[in-house]
């Protein structure tokens, strides 16, 4: 027997794990414009075709078609990323990822626990660090000199990342004024800087990488942000142009609003006499004129019933 034939019956040979579980989505996308735009867009993606994975796998002389498994792990990363992507113009930088690495790796159902408790995502992080290396995405790291040990990374989604899904830089403007028009017409403006402010007061609490003294790293998010929603300029433009439209939308409905009727005034003025009157007074005087002015019906009645209320 062959030394190889012997480790094949004893069964001693090591496989190589890529991966522990299918990837697959176990989140859920928000119900916002620019998510289901950009999910609908990857949901049609070829990663074999996206330009920027294409000229990576060049330049390190790699095959072109990348492996099926890898690209099942891109395609549900992407989708937990844009589902938990900041698309808010007003935070202090654009398409931050607002969740850890290993929320990810849940969300993608690649979180695997060891018997011993240690965690794994080795699919996301080999993903990750591919989609930094074609600069699609950036990734802030940080070295805890007390721990010992990485902090939690930090992740922004670059433009060139919506590029490869067909979005120019003039369609991300667009989404991003629009997701901004949306927020003032809901009046969530407040709402999303509250969030965004507890996402930092978390981030400060945590053991995170941080952006203090990070002033290359600072500028060139900004720079991006200036890119996708314009400068401070247009922005202000932006907002005179959402509150002139605002206030003239308002006055256009106040101009085409129906006068109030006599009857409609009565009917206003009596609900509000009904709601300071205990029921049993209010049941008996409209009994009482009914019983006096059967033939009144409608809106006629509440003018009737202004002109005989008790304590008139």
């Amino acid at each position: 027997m062959t030394n190889a034939n012997h480790i094949l019956e004893s069964g001693c040979i090591s496989t190589k794990i890529h991966r522990h579980y299918e990837p697959k989505f176990m989140g859920t996308l928000p119900k916002l414009v620019p998510v289901r735009r950009f999910a609908a867009a990857l949901k049609k993606h070829n990663w074999n075709r996206n330009p920027h994975i294409y000229q990576l796998r060049c330049e390190r002389k790699q095959r072109i078609s990348v492996r099926s498994e890898r690209r099942e792990t891109f395609s549900v990363l992407a989708m937990a990323m844009i589902a938990h992507a900041d698309y808010n113009p007003e935070s202090e930088s654009i398409f931050e990822v607002m969740c850890s690495v290993e929320t990810l790796a849940a969300l993608c159902n690649q979180l695997h626990q060891y018997d011993s408790g240690r965690k794994s995502y080795d699919p996301i992080l080999h993903a990750l660090r591919d989609w930094e290396a074609a600069n699609l995405i950036i990734i802030h790291r940080e070295f805890d000199v007390e721990a010992k040990q990485q902090k939690a990374m930090r992740i922004w989604i670059r433009p060139e990342f919506f590029h490869g899904l067909g979005f120019s830089l003039k369609a991300l403007r667009e989404i991003s004024l629009s997701f901004r028009r949306w927020m003032e017409k809901k009046g969530l403006r407040e709402s999303y800087r509250a969030k965004y402010a507890k996402h930092v007061m978390r981030l400060a609490r945590s053991n995170v990488a941080s952006l203090e003294n990070k002033h290359a790293l600072k500028k060139l998010l900004l720079k991006i942000k200036r890119l996708v929603v314009g400068d401070d300029e247009m922005l202000r433009q932006e907002q005179q142009h959402l509150t002139k439209a605002l206030r003239e939308k308002k006055a256009l409905a106040q101009a085409t609003q129906a006068p109030e009727t006599p009857e409609r005034e009565a009917w206003r003025r009596y609900t509000q006499w009904t709601s300071q009157q205990p029921v049993a007074i209010v049941l008996a005087f409209e009994q009482r004129m009914k019983q006096q002015y059967p033939a009144v019906f409608g809106d006629e009645r509440y003018v009737l019933y202004l002109q005989h209320l008790p304590h008139s």
